[in-house]
């Protein structure tokens, strides 16, 4: 190899060591690489954040709307053979039907077409049926309410299903799994992952 072949040589390898140190000293671009890293779980844990406080905002407004029509059945003021569509449009979700929202009742982030009612008179506090499964087999918007005679218990529920729209990531994920959602609150209704929101008043009728 000639003296001049030699130096080429060497002189092109000088030159890919130099480009290659210079492409990994080169930082443009890291930031948003990095963003794009945790953007995905970050965005995911912040929309979580806000689903939760959803979540105990509406729970709240519908514990409250329960108790406020709860007084219909208590004081008798519910009438005699009223279906559960004019509970729902009178007592509990006045907005869609009437277009105003009554003092106590839900707000317009509620659907009245979602809410599922059961009103019971069960024969003792003992046999008092307070879960929530009802929805799987809910009662028929026109049926009409079976109402409590006075002195007797009354058990009213109303149940919202409010679709989970964000999810954390965790369970497997930190186990060497697949990633998965935490599902703790939430079931399957409509063939959706759903939380199941539900207000309660339990209380014995007036004479």
């Amino acid at each position: 190899m000639t003296t001049a072949n030699h130096c080429m040589t060497r002189l092109s390898l000088l030159a890919k060591r130099m480009r290659g140190k210079g492409f990994l000293a080169d930082i443009r671009g890291t930031t948003a690489i990095e963003f794009a890293m945790i953007s995905v779980p970050f965005l995911g844990l912040l929309g979580a954040i806000f689903e939760t406080g959803s979540i105990y905002f509406r729970t709240a407004q519908l514990q409250m709307a329960t108790e406020t029509a709860s007084r219909a059945v208590l004081t008798h003021s519910a009438a005699s053979g009223m279906t559960y569509q004019q509970f729902i449009d009178n007592n509990v979700c006045t907005w869609q039907a009437s277009g105003k929202v009554k003092l106590g009742t839900l707000s317009t982030m509620f659907d009245c077409s979602k809410l599922l009612v059961d009103i019971r008179s069960p024969p003792s506090w003992g046999a008092a049926d307070t879960g929530n499964s009802f929805y799987s087999t809910p009662n028929a918007r026109s049926s009409v309410i079976n109402m409590p005679a006075a002195g007797q218990i009354a058990i009213v529920r109303i149940v919202y299903p409010m679709t989970v729209i964000f999810g954390m990531l965790g369970g497997g994920v930190f186990t060497g799994n697949t990633i998965g959602q935490i599902r703790a609150g939430q079931t399957q209704y409509n063939s959706a992952w759903t939380y199941m929101l539900m207000g309660i008043a339990a209380f014995r009728v007036e004479p």
